[in-house]
């Protein structure tokens, strides 16, 4: 029987309407709970507790872009500004997701085809420059507080990235994510042992390969919705490493109007990566919903994954 079977007497529209006016009554007097029965704290800097991570600094915002970053960190919504890095021609290296500048930037063609000159002529959609990870270190340093989540988007960006990360005695307030990519990981723990890495486990074997390397500087392991199950989640605690879940992928509506890293934290991850740091965050600090409301909120939230995002 169809959900509107069961409503013989109201139109499809007054359904509709009366389905978003829940989901924005659920959304405005909502809140949220610390979730019950995580795991003890791990006692490994940088990282420790349940954390929110803003997304390239807040996806509905401006996308990796310094000013995004700066008024993320100014609102105290994420612990952690996740973004991604790319090496120009000559080792310089920039915030940036995609793998042709042209699909967000005045320019064309891939970062490493470019100069560090050229690309600092690159401008962004909204006219912003592509920042340089040197000036992104050197905020987040000044903040004092805000730890950087960096994507080594390709091999020849590992490198120079870390060497700046060292140079601007930032290595205890940044991890690197290697994604699945053990050439990556090998190549960063060459340079420095001292680094923080996190990898993305897809399977059972990455999470052997993880325990097995016996490395306290791999802190994070990043699985998704669906493969970060409380059997996974516990056997990485076990061994002393903390788990980042893209968290929108719980749900449906894609965080625009509530986030869903409360449904990541019951589950025990440590590091609820999120489009909506502001919504993570009430969620993870304030108060629990009632019973019912909780139960329509699930029902609204329900998982869905469709496939690899980042």
């Amino acid at each position: 029987m169809s959900f509107y079977a069961l409503l013989p007497r109201m139109s499809k529209s007054k359904v509709i309407l009366i389905a978003v006016a829940c989901l924005c009554a659920v959304t405005a007097v909502a809140h949220y709970a610390t979730p019950e029965g995580l795991p003890p704290e791990v006692n490994q800097h940088p990282l420790g507790r349940s954390y929110v991570a803003a997304h390239r600094g807040g996806y509905f915002g401006l996308q990796n872009v310094q000013r995004q970053f700066d008024a993320t960190t100014a609102a105290g919504t994420a612990d952690i500004l996740e973004m991604d890095l790319h090496a120009s021609s000559d080792g310089d290296v920039f915030v940036f997701h995609d793998d042709d500048l042209s699909t967000k930037s005045t320019c064309r063609g891939a970062p490493d085809r470019l100069t560090s000159a050229q690309i600092r002529q690159c401008r962004l959609r909204a006219g912003d420059p592509l920042p340089r990870f040197e000036e992104t270190l050197a905020h987040a340093k000044a903040n004092g507080r805000i730890i950087l989540d960096a994507e080594f988007k390709t091999l020849d960006v590992v490198a120079p990235a870390i060497a700046l990360a060292i140079r601007a005695d930032m290595l205890d307030r940044v991890y690197f994510q290697a994604q699945g990519d053990r050439e990556k990981y090998a190549a960063a723990r060459k340079i420095s042992k001292d680094v923080f890495l996190q990898f993305k486990a897809t399977s059972d074997d990455d999470i052997d390969w993880i325990i097995a390397q016996h490395d306290p500087k791999l802190v994070a392991v990043e699985m998704n919705a669906t493969f970060a199950t409380a059997a996974r989640i516990a056997r990485l605690h076990q061994a002393g490493k903390l788990v980042s879940v893209n968290s929108w992928r719980y749900q449906m509506l894609e965080e625009r109007l509530t986030a869903s890293c409360d449904q990541a934290f019951r589950r025990g991850v440590d590091i609820a990566v999120t489009n909506n740091p502001a919504s993570c965050k009430e969620q993870r600090d304030l108060t629990p919903y009632s019973g019912p409301r909780q139960a329509l909120r699930n029902f609204l939230m329900r998982p869905n994954d469709r496939g690899e995002t980042d």
